[in-house]
């Protein structure tokens, strides 16, 4: 039979063992509280604003995001800015790879987006259906925005792609403005352009512009965004967790809902 001090030691040291398991399932989520950072191409800017915080709340970690151009993200690598995971075109990431700036075998492709058409909201919406077509609004327009084709995938697909195939090079070029940073549609907003050429990603958040639609398919571009672990991570098994995050089909979604849901 056991005794009323035998019992009361029995629970208090159940008690205790209870006490020291929370501690011990609570000590990894505490260690695995690390910062993440992240350089990014401004394409992903919108899904990504709308998963961090969830990953962040999920996970305790805290994630810092730097974005820029293409052509601006791989500057950052060349300097060697620090950073946990790269996310960029996929042949970014090949030629990241082939410099040895992300971790061989590390890239996971995240989202496809494709190149499309906006103008100011209210004003005459051209017609882009056919290549033709696209030739005579871009003819008509006043003065065109698009991205610096130095700097992002866009801009130099539209530049050295779009415009010669047309055979309207110097023309459009004489009337660019080129964004070197965010949304070409900042200038339609603006009233400084009559029509924008961007990733759909970059044009769908803007106010105050109408997207016509995409590039005709024989002059499209379709980007795939890939992540890779950064070569000298810091945190690169948090990196990891969080692309396993942004491959779920719930991730996946808000990918889709933000203008990126081209076919991969």
């Amino acid at each position: 039979m056991t005794t009323p001090l035998i019992r009361h030691r029995t629970r208090r040291s159940a008690l205790a063992w209870r006490l020291a398991a929370a501690l011990l399932l609570a000590t990894p989520a505490l260690a695995l509280a690390v910062e993440i950072k992240v350089l990014s191409a401004g394409a992903l800017t919108q899904p990504l604003t709308e998963l961090i915080p969830q990953f962040e709340r999920a996970t305790n970690n805290k994630v810092t995001i730097v974005y820029g151009t293409a052509g601006a993200v791989r500057g950052m690598l060349e300097k060697g800015d620090a950073a946990d995971l790269v996310v960029l075109p996929a042949e970014g990431i090949a030629e990241a790879d082939k410099h040895g700036w992300v971790e061989p075998d590390s890239r996971v492709d995240l989202a496809a987006v494709a190149i499309g058409v906006a103008v100011k909201k209210g004003a005459p919406v051209p017609d882009i259906s056919t290549p033709d077509a696209l030739k005579r609004a871009l003819l008509d327009a006043k003065a065109v925005a698009y991205v610096d084709p130095t700097r992002g995938t866009s801009g130099r697909h539209f530049d050295t792609v779009v415009l010669p195939t047309l055979g309207i090079a110097s023309e459009v070029r004489a009337k660019a403005k080129l964004q070197t940073e965010g949304s070409a549609a900042e200038f339609v907003r603006r009233g400084e352009a009559d029509i924008a050429i961007q990733q759909m990603s970059e044009l769908l958040p803007i106010d105050g512009v109408t997207v016509v639609g995409l590039l005709p398919s024989s002059l499209q571009k379709i980007t795939v965004y890939s992540a890779a672990i950064a070569a000298h991570a810091a945190a690169s098994d948090a990196a990891r967790q969080l692309v396993t995050f942004l491959t779920t089909p719930a991730s996946k979604a808000v990918f889709k809902a933000k203008g990126m849901d081209a076919e991969m």
